[in-house]
């Protein structure tokens, strides 16, 4: 090589050296969310993980309103942002950033509508070394994803199998989180309750209202039973709302054929379940037997929603009291219509697997179980009608 040549060479390779010091250091990556939690009429919480410890920012906007900036300081790589004065019945669209991160084009809605659709799943953890969250879940969240309007999504549980599956769940279903209100529910897998709380920024349980139906979340975990007495006195005083529709939700069914646990959760069943005729509870959906399942029992209708992905459970051929339909080996969702005098129940299946692991998809469209329940009538029908109702705020309690 000759003194030029050679020149030219070490010249370069310094100019690519000086480019490289001049990079800034890798910047920070979104690996869980965008998710929404905690709406009403004119709230929402955004949040979000991503990598270091760089600040966030949310930008929001309804259709053609103003731009807004919030910003947000990660703790542990966790954002979590509160947006007050928001519309009620009122698309936003958001994007988040962190650093030179940015996840982009999300939406949600503020509660308030008079109609409404949400979804309603559980179970989602994978079976390693079997199979992954991916191979099944992902059947599941990729149709849930073509849903249109979902206000909120209702996951009855166990989100994953053990803390190494956070980071798979939150990739496989952000494209539904990131457009839509998640609504979750403690299971015996999801850690304990300071976990849950640091998530989702919830506690393990609470309620909320959107339109006419009032929400109640309860912590059915085993740990709960060192003070279910608050728990229960609290449910109690919660079922008062005015409010002419009610639903409930937590991990453990207290009816089931599920072989390893016959009859379902008898305890929860006793602590709760005439509470819940007295107070006319429309339905109550649980996750926990991998399967689908449906009772009727006093009054309310009892879903079992454990198909979004996790090992099938087998179920007995005897039946506890109420039993109407029941569905195995088949992953799937709920998908419930809200209106202000009715609830409709649909079951929506993904996929059946066969214990071999082959996979047989289900069209689009298809359902296997149906259910309207008639909740409302008289005065409320007369009042859901009146002008103005619909734009007072839900109010998330404890």
């Amino acid at each position: 090589m000759n003194r030029v040549r050679r020149y030219q060479t070490i010249r370069a390779a310094a100019v690519m050296l000086l480019a490289l010091l001049l990079v800034p250091a890798a910047s920070a990556t979104i690996i869980w969310g965008p998710y929404v939690t905690n709406t009403t009429t004119g709230s929402a919480t955004i949040a979000w993980k991503a990598t270091g410890e760089e600040p966030g920012w949310v930008e929001y906007s309804s259709e053609g309103g103003e731009v807004c900036r919030v910003a947000s300081a990660g703790e542990e790589g966790m954002h979590r942002v509160h947006l007050a004065g928001l519309l009620p019945a009122t698309t936003y669209r958001y994007r988040v950033g962190t650093g030179g991160a940015t996840v982009e084009d999300c939406r949600f809605r503020t509660f308030g509508d008079r109609t409404f659709t949400c979804i309603i799943y559980g179970d989602t953890q994978g079976q390693r070394p079997f199979f992954t969250q991916t191979e099944r879940h992902g059947l599941v969240a990729e149709r849930m994803a073509g849903e249109e309007d979902i206000l909120f999504v209702i996951h009855t549980g166990d989100f994953v199998g053990d803390e190494s599956e956070w980071d798979e769940f939150f990739a496989l279903a952000g494209p539904v989180l990131g457009n839509t209100t998640l609504v979750p529910v403690a299971g015996n897998h999801d850690g304990t309750a300071e976990v849950f709380s640091a998530i989702f920024g919830l506690p393990p349980y609470y309620s909320f209202d959107a339109g006419s139906l009032h929400v109640t979340v309860l912590d059915s975990n085993d740990r709960a039973w060192a003070d279910m007495r608050t728990q229960t006195a609290w449910l109690k005083e919660d079922l008062t709302s005015p409010l002419p529709q009610t639903i409930v939700a937590f991990h453990h069914p207290p009816f089931s054929s599920d072989r390893k646990h016959p009859g379902g959760d008898l305890a929860i069943r006793a602590e709760w379940c005439g509470i819940f005729a007295q107070n006319d509870v429309d339905a109550v959906f649980s996750g926990h037997t991998h399967t689908y399942e449906r009772y009727r029992v006093n009054g309310t209708e009892y879903v079992v929603a454990g198909c979004g992905g996790g090992p099938f459970y087998p179920l007995s051929e005897e039946k506890p009291e109420g039993y109407q339909a029941g569905r195995e080996e088949t992953l799937g969702y709920i998908r419930a219509t809200i209106s202000p005098v009715s609830i409709g129940i649909e079951v929506v299946p993904v996929a059946d697997v066969t214990g071999d692991g082959e996979v047989t998809m289900h069209p689009a469209g298809a359902v296997i179980d149906t259910v309207r329940l008639n909740t409302a009538g008289g005065w409320w029908s007369v009042l859901a009608s009146a002008p103005g109702v619909w734009e007072l705020p839900g109010l998330w309690r404890r």
